[in-house]
């Protein structure tokens, strides 16, 4: 009796370890409601035929993404962990008091551990300095935001065990000083929540709520002056029926809603893209009773900024892009406004991602000497757009100071022009620099790149490279050429016209003869009739 006890046990046991496994039969796991993408089923061989060497690995990840009951299972082991044990059984999210849930992804910030470096807030600053530059050089106005990390507001429910600073410096304090330095048109979240008295973000969402979105719209509209429905007057109805993202990853099936604010306020928008929500990468509206137009980079801040937004502009435009691809959206489309949001555990992108803007020109009346080094250039095409060349490179660290400023000097039968970089922090340095051109600034036949970089008001260049035709045919494409050769002969290929047409009769009478035409371009064309 005591073996077939201890044969049943462990067949129960057995069994329920390969229930996961068996229940993907008939009802896998295909949908997650984290912020993540999930694990494709591996293949043995890859594309080029060779033995796939990580394939049990692999499968193994598949296997965790798409095992039987999967969000049942998580949402029971969550709802046990959290409030028993307090704390969450998903990398992504942070128990706190109170039910209050956390980005795992920012307590960095709130701790003040791995602050950025002061070259690291330099490069974000010149960064959008030069966005600054540019936008306000197209007349059109430029303004930055932050959407406030929740702990940075309401900190006061973050866990026992994450409370201990680090340091009280944050890297969003150190970059608000060089804003302010280079007088970037910032707009200050932070403050305009802090003067708030109620609690405007989302207990288990780690976005602020609708009233939270509706006193951004204000404040971004009031620093530029634009008259706008304040929603004052009007008095928000709240319903618990909001489904927070950390909510839904942590308790992906047993998640409870909570309250928000909703303005019954009618939108006078409506979306020119095919928009099914505001989730989407790129969006345009139209507001025949709106004013001017915004073109507005943002992220999933933006979400519930976005109708308040489109319901004031006559004309919208929204990106979640990255890296930002600003010359080509403003040409396109000149807008009148041009706002940049991003999220305060982000702002590291904007030294990561540069923005992709047409190169700077500018002027440098100083000797410039030589002092050939290690550093790193490379030219290539963009991967972000295929009509731009991209000049690339990291300085060798002898010139590694906080305060070094690089240009590149391009030189070819167009002429001799400077150009400010945009300064770029990677894993390999944050002395990198990136320089967008487009290919028609670049003649066909012969061009030289130098950079250059200024340290105490000395200017020396520290790298060349020179391409000649074949490099240069290389670098923008058959396709590239092709186009221009083609709108080069159309060109210098003007439509010919008919000069003069005379009438000649032939002799005999019949009324037959022929025609003599003359065309601009000199032919001469005989045609009977």
């Amino acid at each position: 009796m005591r073996d077939t006890g201890k044969f049943i046990f462990t067949g129960i046991c057995l069994l329920i370890c390969a229930f996961p496994f068996l229940g993907m039969s008939f009802n896998p796991t295909n949908t997650t409601t984290e912020n993540r993408k999930m694990a494709v089923l591996p293949k043995i061989k890859k594309a080029n035929g060779k033995l796939n060497i990580n394939f049990l690995e692999e499968l193994g990840i598949y296997f965790e993404d798409h095992f039987a009951f999967r969000p049942e299972l998580v949402s029971l082991d969550a709802e046990i962990q959290s409030k028993v044990f307090m704390v969450s059984n998903v990398e992504t999210v942070v128990t706190g008091d109170n039910e209050w849930l956390y980005y795992s992804s920012t307590i960095d910030d709130y701790l003040g551990r791995n602050i950025m470096s002061g070259r690291y807030v330099e490069n974000i600053a010149h960064n959008l300095l030069l966005i600054q530059k540019y936008i306000n050089s197209k007349g059109a106005k430029f303004i930055f935001t932050v959407a406030p990390n929740k702990n940075s507001l309401y900190g006061e429910n973050m866990p026992y065990y994450l409370q201990k600073k680090s340091s009280n410096i944050k890297s969003i304090d150190m970059l608000e000083r060089n804003i302010k330095k280079y007088n970037i048109f910032y707009v200050d979240l932070f403050q305009a929540f802090k003067e708030q008295e109620e609690e405007l973000y989302l207990k288990r969402d780690s976005h602020w709520n609708q009233k939270g979105a509706v006193l951004v719209y204000n404040t971004i509209l009031n620093s530029l002056g634009i008259e706008h429905e304040n929603y004052e007057n009007i008095k928000p109805e709240k319903l618990k029926n909001e489904y927070g993202d950390l909510n839904k990853m942590l308790y992906p099936v047993t998640a409870v809603p909570e309250w928000n604010y909703f303005y019954n306020e009618p939108y006078r928008f409506s979306y020119k893209t095919d928009t099914k929500n505001v989730e989407e990468e790129w969006i345009e509206t139209e507001n025949k009773n709106g004013t001017g137009s915004l073109l507005m980079f943002r992220d999933s801040f933006g979400n519930t900024l976005l109708p308040l937004m489109a319901n004031t502009f006559a004309k919208g435009y929204f990106s979640k892009s990255v890296p930002q691809n600003i010359t080509e959206y403003v040409e396109m489309y000149n807008p009148d406004i041009i706002v940049l949001e991003k999220v305060e555990r982000n702002i590291k992108e904007l030294a990561t991602e540069p923005p992709l803007i047409e190169g700077i020109p500018v002027n440098i009346n100083q000797d410039i000497t030589t002092a050939e080094s290690g550093s790193q250039l490379e030219i290539s095409e963009s991967k972000y757009n295929s009509g731009y060349i991209e000049v690339y490179g990291i300085l060798d660290n002898m010139f590694w100071t906080q305060d070094v400023k690089i240009y590149v000097r391009v030189t070819d039968d167009n002429g001799c022009n400077i150009y400010e970089t945009f300064y770029v922090s990677d894993n390999k340095s944050e002395y990198g620099y990136k320089l967008n051109l487009p290919k028609e600034k670049i003649a066909d036949n012969h061009a030289v790149f130098e950079v250059i970089v200024e340290n105490k008001g000395k200017f020396q260049i520290i790298k060349s490279m020179e391409l000649n035709q074949e490099n240069i045919i290389k670098l923008k494409g058959d396709e590239y050429l092709e186009e221009k050769n083609r709108i080069l002969k159309k060109r210098k290929t003007p439509k010919r016209k008919i000069v003069s047409r005379e009438k000649i009769y032939d002799c005999d009478g019949s009324g037959r003869g022929y025609y003599i035409i003359k065309w601009s371009d000199g032919e001469v064309e005989y045609k009977d009739f």
